[in-house]
């Protein structure tokens, strides 16, 4: 049967767990209490198959108690003649038992898929919403693969612990009470060795709980490992194949691969080592002995004794199974706890700014800032300066001088360590992130396309959507309308994986385009023009200067025509301004400005740096 999926009446994103609480506050819920929290929505789901559970349990329990008393009414009982009657009217009870046995059977597997599939669902929604929030930052610190493992497996693991984990827990428990409580209606008496299995049975799953749980956590944990170098090596498959690599990544995922399995056979060989079912073959046997002894005294009749060794009986699966049972429960708990770890985690959240919301006009400025990757390295230092609305900014220095991090922070893809960033006089950390991003756009260096569309990857930028015309007015701007109608689908031609079927220069003009598409104040474009020929270039120059028009741009570009005709100049030397103003102020002002561009200007140079850098790493 196909279980529905729940739904909760709630947007994932509103799912999504605390993120924000600060370290330190409130100390995070523990797993079993998120559990608990995550289940809360699919209580009526949980009732019914308890329920349904019950019914069968208990009607299953019964059904070997029905048997025997059909001996005792066919067998010869102190001379007294078999009562066929008797016998015919318990035979369709027993039918009845089985059919009413069967419904609730149906409605707890109902219930308990329709809940495991939910929970799956919630669980994955709440994943990838936080991942959603998080900075690039969070990112930068994590493996991709790593929180793929997380969003897939883990959340399939919870699947698992409760179908057919939880379901196996609940059949346990009622499994070893119901027999119980019909060993006590045929004779009291006979429930010693019931009484000592229970309890001994207790004491061995505790055991072999606290053994399975490390071994669980550690078969999670080595699974997000494989997973995580799978993905690397995947997503870098033409580097992995251009430096000869294939067998030095083979080998090394071969070496995760092994670790997993041998994980994953310490925690099988966990389960198997289990002590319960030697428990309940010492119970059955001592069950036999009591009955036997009973049964010659007189006081416990064949059908009696059928009755008891069958309620014994039943308490096999559930004993068999428990270890399983348990594995998939502890299993899922790891699972849960490394959702809840991405899930529940404040370090990376973006979007903990303020609430201030208002349409840009286009004043940047930044005060004193310092920023850097990593704590004691910083890549930009004491960043001061102040454009205003409209105006063109260039940002020029040498490779590895911050300038593709001095964008990023303008829309807070990176928070600064100290100062602050200012957009229409209000820091960065305080408007709302949503409403600051939908009005920056950036156009990287290393342009990411999505396996969909044309069209739906240039309208990814719009908060509205965005209609046809107006992505084909951007895509003509951007000189993206030619190659676009050539494709075989024009605007719906799906693209491949990161736009691995275009060219460079195409994968540029599509992400100016998008960035067009978006309509944003402030425009930011980092060398977005080093993978097109001379001709494209210039109708694209030609294009961003009409795309920038009552827009504040900030360019990073070697072109000296480009940085000439910028109304503001940014000088960036080893993550500092050492000069700012306009192109001619600071062949005037500034040494170092001049020390780049006197072989353009036929002046001499004094030693130094000589070039602009054509491109710069993103870190």
């Amino acid at each position: 049967m196909t279980a529905e999926t729940v739904p909760t009446g709630k947007d994932p994103a509103d799912t999504a767990g605390p993120g924000g609480a600060a370290h330190g506050a409130e100390a995070p819920a523990g797993v079993p209490r998120w559990l608990l929290a995550q289940m809360r929505p699919f209580r009526p789901y949980i009732a019914l198959h308890l329920l349904g559970s019950l019914v069968w349990q208990s009607l299953n329990a019964a059904i070997p108690l029905v048997v025997g008393l059909a001996f005792d009414a066919v067998l010869d009982q102190g001379g007294s003649a078999p009562d066929f009657g008797t016998f015919h009217a318990i035979v369709a009870g027993l039918l009845a038992l089985v059919v009413v046995r069967a419904v609730g059977g149906i409605v707890a597997t109902y219930c308990l898929e329709s809940f495991a599939s939910g929970l799956e669902r919630e669980a994955r929604a709440q994943v990838f919403a936080s991942l959603l929030r998080k900075s690039q930052g969070y990112f930068n610190r994590r493996r991709i693969g790593d929180l793929s493992a997380r969003a897939t497996g883990d959340t399939e693991s919870l699947n698992l612990m409760v179908s057919p984990g939880f379901d196996m827990a609940v059949d346990l428990a009622l499994n070893v009470l119901m027999p119980i409580v019909f060993v006590a209606l045929v004779d009291p008496r006979l429930l010693l060795s019931p009484v000592v299995f229970v309890v001994l049975f207790a004491v061995a799953l505790a055991e072999h709980g606290r053994r399975l749980e490390p071994v669980s956590d550690l078969a999670r944990e080595r699974f997000g490992d494989m997973t995580a170098q799978a993905t690397e090596s995947v997503a870098g498959v033409e580097v992995v194949e251009s430096t000869g690599g294939v067998d030095e990544e083979r080998g090394r995922f071969a070496a995760l691969a092994t670790a997993y399995r041998d994980a994953s056979v310490r925690q099988i060989r966990t389960q198997a080592l289990s002590l319960p079912p030697l428990l309940l073959t010492l119970a059955t046997a001592g069950a036999l002995v009591h009955a036997v002894v009973l049964l010659r005294g007189g006081s416990l009749s064949i059908g009696e004794l059928v009755a008891v060794l069958g309620l014994m009986g039943t308490l096999r699966a559930p004993t068999q199974l428990a270890s399983f049972s348990l594995g998939l429960i502890y299993l899922g708990m790891a699972g849960a706890q490394r959702i809840k770890e991405v899930v529940d985690d404040p370090d990376g959240e973006d979007e903990q700014g303020g609430l201030h919301a208002a349409p840009l006009t286009g004043e940047v400025a930044m005060e004193h800032v310092t920023f850097g990757y990593e704590p004691g390295k910083p890549v930009l230092s004491d960043v001061s300066f102040r454009v205003a609305p409209g105006s063109t900014v260039a940002v020029v220095g040498a490779t590895g001088s911050g300038k593709s991090t001095l964008l990023h922070l303008l829309n807070r893809t990176y928070s600064p360590d100290a100062g602050r960033v200012l957009m229409d006089g209000v820091a960065t950390t305080e408007w709302d992130t949503r409403s600051l991003r939908s009005q920056i756009a950036v156009v990287e260096q290393d342009v990411v396309l999505f396996s969909r569309t044309i069209a739906e990857n240039l309208a990814l930028g719009a908060e509205s959507g965005a209609d046809r015309a107006e992505l084909e007015a951007a895509a003509r701007t951007a000189q993206a309308h030619d190659f676009i109608t050539a494709t075989e689908h024009g605007y719906d031609t799906v693209l491949g994986e990161r736009g691995v079927t275009l060219s460079g220069g195409q994968r540029q003009r599509l992400a100016i385009a998008r960035a067009l598409v978006a309509d944003p104040r402030v425009l930011a474009v980092d060398d977005a023009t080093s993978a097109v020929d001379a001709v494209t270039e210039h109708e694209l120059q030609r294009a961003m200067r009409q795309a920038s028009a009552g827009r504040t741009t900030f360019l990073v570009t070697p072109r000296l025509s480009r940085i000439r005709a910028a109304d503001h100049i940014l000088v960036l030397d080893a993550g500092r301004i050492v000069g700012q103003g306009s192109h001619e102020q600071l062949l005037r002002d500034c040494s170092f400005y001049r020390r780049i561009f006197a072989p353009y200007l036929d002046e001499p140079a004094p030693a130094g740096p000589r070039t602009v850098g054509a491109r710069e790493e993103s870190h």
